[in-house]
């Protein structure tokens, strides 16, 4: 017999749930409307279904407790309630989409035995200060999102062993986001945590293969293993000095974007930007001087778009990009060698070529490299003596020692 809804009186309710299904049809969902129906969920070892509390659920005891079930096969979602403050599913091990919204009174969750879910989304968890979810907690995730929350810890998931994507944003007391899992197939979004204190750190010391990767408002991002990154990777409004991937070695595009604290990048083992975008970005670090540290780098698919303050760009190894580049710096900058990429005995880059130093406003709407341009057009700006771009050594001949022949004229 199933469980429809608590909408019959809980004696009722009771000797269903203490019946052998303890399960409705995988579409349809159970809806909690008081304590009672709580316990009889918490009669059921295995639920098969979905499960929804509704606004009001924990009555005037402010509490819901389900212990005792220890798997949902289904979904378990508790939203828009300002009255409960505590939910203790303490035995469940295992449970489909996990999700919690907008509780503001919810000070404290047990969920010590929980070791797997599908989706887990918190958000809007006001009074929430850690998750309650034991040592060494959740192991098996789909996607991860916890946002508005007032979380000073991630312990309960940073052991995790198996994600599809992870969003942690706008939780002020967080400041500290470690993930010890090895591959992410979908998207890591990290910002927003720890604000007022600098930002937040992130460490991921065992990642290897992601989707995509986005971290914004970082004091440091520690990446150390990373060899792999399917879509962009892209760093945002950070706030560290420096950033290293010494392992990795493809990109579907390279963003750095308003990284303020920023005077050094190094990706030396990087040799191809091939996304679906193809996209290597960098704008508007004002303390970069030197945009280098990525010796190997060979093909870019898409565009190269470079503005800022930097004084030189060092790309010794670039045999092709496939879309427009755009190299435009406030500082003075020799552009010669930049523009002598898109030669046609020397075509490194297929689309047109946009290049100036000492200007006021550099990168300004419309300059951007573009992953689609063709052509081979260039229009320059020379200005000053700048460090030139390092040109592949496995060039023509001719065009190796026209750039030697200017780097010596320029001492």
């Amino acid at each position: 017999m199933a469980i429809q809804s608590y909408l019959v009186p809980a004696l009722a309710l009771v000797s269903v749930a203490a019946a052998a299904s303890c399960s409705i049809e995988s579409t349809s969902t159970t809806t909690i409307v008081n304590p009672a129906g709580a316990a009889a969920l918490a009669a059921c070892t295995t639920y098969s279904g979905n499960v929804a509390f509704q606004t009001g659920a924990a009555s005037n005891q402010a509490t819901v407790n389900i212990n005792g079930v220890t798997e949902i096969t289904g979904s378990l979602s508790y939203m828009d309630d300002n009255t409960i403050t505590t939910f203790d599913a303490g035995t469940l091990q295992s449970v489909g989409d996990f999700m919690l919204g907008n509780l503001t009174a919810l000070s404290a969750l047990t969920m010590g035995a929980l070791t797997s879910t599908g989706n887990l989304n918190f958000t809007g968890l006001g009074s929430l200060a850690s998750l309650g979810f034991g040592t060494p907690g959740l192991s098996k995730a789909n996607n991860v999102l916890i946002t508005n929350t007032i979380l000073n810890s991630l312990s309960g998931i940073n052991k995790l062993t198996q994600v599809a994507g992870f969003s942690i944003s706008n939780n002020p007391y967080l400041p500290e986001i470690e993930l010890d899992v090895v591959a992410i197939s979908g998207a890591v979004d990290i910002g927003a945590n720890d604000v007022s204190n600098g930002g937040q750190s992130v460490s991921f010391p065992n990642l290897q293969t992601a989707g995509q990767l986005t971290f914004r408002n970082s004091s440091s991002v520690m990446l150390p293993s990373l060899a792999n990154v399917s879509e962009n990777l892209g760093f945002y409004d950070n706030l560290f000095q420096s950033l290293a991937t010494p392992n990795l070695t493809f990109a579907g595009g390279i963003v750095f974007v308003d990284n303020t604290a920023l005077t050094n990048i190094s990706m030396p083992m990087l040799t191809t930007i091939n996304g679906t975008n193809g996209t290597y970005q960098i704008a508007n670090n004002t303390l970069l001087k030197s945009i280098d540290g990525f010796e190997n780098l060979s093909n870019v698919k898409g565009g190269l778009d470079f503005t800022g303050n930097f004084t030189s760009v060092v790309l010794p190894k670039l045999m092709n990009v496939g879309g427009a580049m755009n190299v435009q710096t406030s500082a003075q900058f020799d552009c010669s060698n930049i523009t002598s990429l898109g030669n046609n005995g020397n075509q490194v880059v297929k689309g047109s070529i946009t290049c100036a130093g000492s200007e006021s406003e550099p990168g300004n709407p419309g300059s951007a490299a573009s992953g689609t341009a063709t052509g081979s057009s260039a229009s320059s700006t020379s200005s000053g003596a700048a460090v030139p771009l390092s040109l592949p050594s496995a060039v023509g001949g001719v065009s190796i020692f026209a750039g030697l022949l200017q780097l010596l004229l320029s001492f």
